[in-house]
This record gives C-alpha cells, structure tokens and sequence, in this order.
C-alpha cells in the first residue's frame, strides 16, 4: 500500500482571510521509519508553503501520515502557520494490485516435509544448513515464513523473476506481500551491496510491501547501510538471525 494525499488543499489566510486551493502534488514528500513492537512505523509528511497572492502573508501548512503496522493507516494530522485549513485533508490509501501470474509457483507438499526436518536438523546442529543445496535452503526459508503465518510460494529455479519466495498475508484484512531471496553463501563469503541493491529493484518493480535477503553468512557493510538507507523496504536476515527465526 501507500498513503498519499486524496484531494488538493484549501487553505484561508489568516491576514486576509482569502481562499487559495494548493495543488497536492506541489507539496514536498517525505518518509520517516520507527521499529516498535509491531514492527515499523511509517511517517508521511506532505509538506509546502505559500505566499498569499493578495496580502503577501507566508504561509505554511504540513500534512501526516502514519502507518503501523506496515500495511495499516493508523492516524492522521496537519499543522499549519499563517493560515487555516478551509476544509479538513484527507488521507488515501492506494493499495498494490499484487499479480502473481508472472510465476509459475511450484507446488511445495513433500517439499514441506523435507524443509521441516532440515530445520530440525539445524536447530540441533548449525553446520546442517551448509549442507543443504540451494534449493532446499530456499525451502528450508519458504518453511520459516510459512510458521509465522504466510502463504508461501517458491518460484521456478531458473527464470525465477529476481526472487526465490513469495510470502503474503493478510495484516487486517489489508494485503501484505513479502519477496525473498535466498543466498546460500560460505561462512566467509559475506553477500554484497550489489545483491542488495538488485533485490531493491525487483521489490521496486513488483510494488511488494517488502524485500527480504536471507543468506547463511553474513552481509559486508556497505550493504547493511544500504539497507538501512532504505528504511523499511527491505530486511537483511543473517545465519545469526536464522538461527534466532529457528529457535
């Protein structure tokens, strides 16, 4: 999903009370995230300022926006200086048409059964996920998401569309799509900022809520301030935070 402005602003000015109507795609955008209990909080701030035409008066007016959990419109505000809102903003909600007909999901029954014996092989012995193949780390991955409540689908092994697992959900009756890429890597191969970036595209492209690289070592650090950068559109799971979805 995302938040955006429903209709332009009317604003009166306070000195001389005249009404101006402020094009809503005029206003500055901008995205803050905060990690809660709940996961991340998203904060969308349309801001813009004004001088009136008539008394010279500045104006200034910020609308905002918070989304927690992701997926969900929590509340709205608006502030302004120099001037009153004639009529109160509104917020809209465009929601993601989610197409999943570009994948050929693989059917994953007897996968199910193997992925969760893996993963209880590697709850009693780390090193077991080094010897599993890519593919059944990816189903060792698609099994994880699954427990926590996803619908889970693997995409083909080759021409997979830039990522290994889609997961979905519904967060209060909302849509929520998941993209996740598996790199099964040695302990002292870290994944680099590159990998990072091409799975930003491919989440980008997609319009999913969120991407998630999974490896079973580490990340350089270039990439998790990549990452980082991006606020709350893609997630970096490490062997050690693996290991923490196991237990």
């Amino acid at each position: 999903m995302e938040l955006g402005l429903e209709n332009d602003l009317i604003i009166r000015c306070d000195r001389c009370s005249s009404i101006h109507i402020i094009d809503k795609d005029s206003l500055d955008v901008d995205t803050y995230s905060y990690e809660r209990n709940m996961g991340f909080e998203v904060e969308y701030v349309f801001a813009g300022e004004y001088s009136c035409e008539k008394c010279g008066n500045f104006m200034h007016y910020t609308v905002r926006a918070y989304e927690y959990p992701v997926g969900i419109l929590n509340y709205e505000d608006y502030e302004s200086r120099g001037c009153t809102f004639a009529q109160a903003p509104s917020i809209a909600v465009n929601y993601y048409e989610f197409d999943y007909r570009n994948y050929e999901e693989v059917e994953i029954g007897t996968e199910v059964n193997r992925a969760y014996l893996n993963i209880y092989k590697v709850l009693h012995d780390r090193e077991e996920i080094y010897n599993l193949s890519s593919r059944e780390f990816e189903e060792f991955v698609a099994e994880l998401f699954r427990q926590q409540g996803f619908d889970v689908a693997l995409t083909p092994e080759t021409r997979d569309g830039g990522c290994d697992i889609i997961a979905t959900k519904n967060i209060g009756g909302l849509p929520f799509m998941l993209l996740i890429e598996c790199k099964k890597h040695a302990k002292r191969n870290p994944v680099g900022v590159s990998l990072v970036r091409s799975l930003l595209g491919v989440q980008a492209d997609r319009k999913a809520n969120k991407a998630v690289l999974v490896t079973t070592s580490s990340f350089t650090k270039p990439a998790r301030q990549f990452a980082e950068r991006q606020q709350h559109l893609i997630s970096l799971v490490d062997i050690n935070d693996l290991m923490q979805m196991i237990r």
